[in-house]
């Protein structure tokens, strides 16, 4: 159920939905299934208030969710009742450790057992996955025999709730969706973003309410941090500034952006700190791992998208600062790129 690193879409499914459930909107993708590449046929996004069915740790309104969703699968001509979540990065823990090599067949066993080391409740309440991101070249030989390897093994691991878990699996039976696979929203965005790629990278989402920083390295994850920081933060700086409504102070964000020298003023402290975050974890990174050092920062998420910010980001790293194209792998009409 809990998918990790590969991709969650079936091979025998010819059609797919992708869900995502936010702290201000639930977006949906209707996918067709080919050989190539998968072809958008829709997509929904339902703009909620803010707050109102999730917070930046839970789901609080699962039923309010699930009428939503329905409606929206309804109005957006979705037939297909195969599904994959996402779930957010701030409703996981992920750990990084080093094991000494043990065979494939005992791995799990090991694993249970570190697990306990840095997962801060019963391992019964929590839904494991792993992977080995890191190997010795020297315990990699096949001719090799079992007993004669030595060395380390460099491990992800992540944990996501039962509870959470059963939230979604509730949400896809009342809304009559077949479960096919919950997947940490992390991960799926080191598939569309890096792809196949052995740079060393930031991923910088930049939701409403939390910055996930992601560091992909040989594509795969190698550290990540949650900011407790987004858009939602900066509409209300606005708010508070200018004594306007949060509505409008977020409707002013969105129309003139970092270009607007009054809201540059108000907004830059917040940007900064969100900056200062991801400094301290580029050089945590950089000076344990000279060989492979981080050559750009990839930005995503709504708040990215406003004017002058790829700009004022450029200013205060000496790295390539990109904007992340998250439909790279899909196919999809040219009328559709502005999503």
């Amino acid at each position: 159920m809990l998918s990790f690193l590969k991709s969650p879409l079936a091979k025998s499914a010819k059609e797919s939905i992708g869900v995502d459930i936010g702290t201000s909107a639930i977006k949906i993708v209707y996918l067709k299934l080919t050989s190539n590449k998968p072809v958008l046929k829709n997509f929904v996004i339902a703009r909620l208030k803010e707050g109102s069915i999730q917070t930046s740790n839970q789901i609080i309104a699962g039923k309010q969710v699930s009428k939503i969703l329905t409606l929206a699968l309804q109005k957006g001509g979705i037939e297909s009742r195969d599904v994959s979540f996402s779930i957010p990065a701030f409703s996981s823990l992920v750990s990084f450790f080093t094991i000494p090599w043990v065979p494939e067949d005992k791995i799990a066993a090991k694993l249970e057992e570190e697990a306990k080391k840095y997962i801060p409740v019963p391992l019964s309440e929590v839904s494991l996955g792993w992977n080995i991101i890191d190997e010795d070249q020297k315990i990699k030989s096949v001719g090799m025999r079992a007993k004669d390897k030595k060395g380390e093994m460099k491990i992800l691991l992540m944990a996501v709730s039962k509870d959470t878990i059963k939230k979604y699996e509730t949400i896809a039976r009342n809304s009559q969706l077949n479960l096919g696979s919950i997947e940490v929203e992390s991960f799926a965005l080191i598939r569309c973003l890096i792809g196949e790629s052995k740079e060393a990278a930031i991923i910088l989402d930049i939701g409403s309410r939390i910055c996930n920083t992601l560091i992909v390295a040989n594509g795969l994850l190698r550290g990540t941090r949650n900011i407790d920081m987004g858009g939602g933060n900066i509409s209300e700086t606005i708010s508070r500034g200018m004594n306007i409504d949060f509505i409008r102070a977020d409707n002013l964000k969105k129309e003139r952006g970092l270009e607007d020298p009054q809201l540059l003023n108000l907004i830059t402290p917040t940007i900064d700190r969100i900056i200062h975050e991801v400094k301290r974890t580029l050089d945590i990174y950089n000076q344990k791992n000279s060989d492979n050092k981080i050559k750009k920062i990839i930005l995503i998420g709504g708040t990215s998208k406003l004017k002058g910010f790829k700009t004022y980001f450029q200013e205060k790293f000496n790295l390539k600062i990109v904007e992340g194209n998250p439909w790279e792998q899909i196919d999809f009409k040219e009328d559709d790129r502005s999503i």
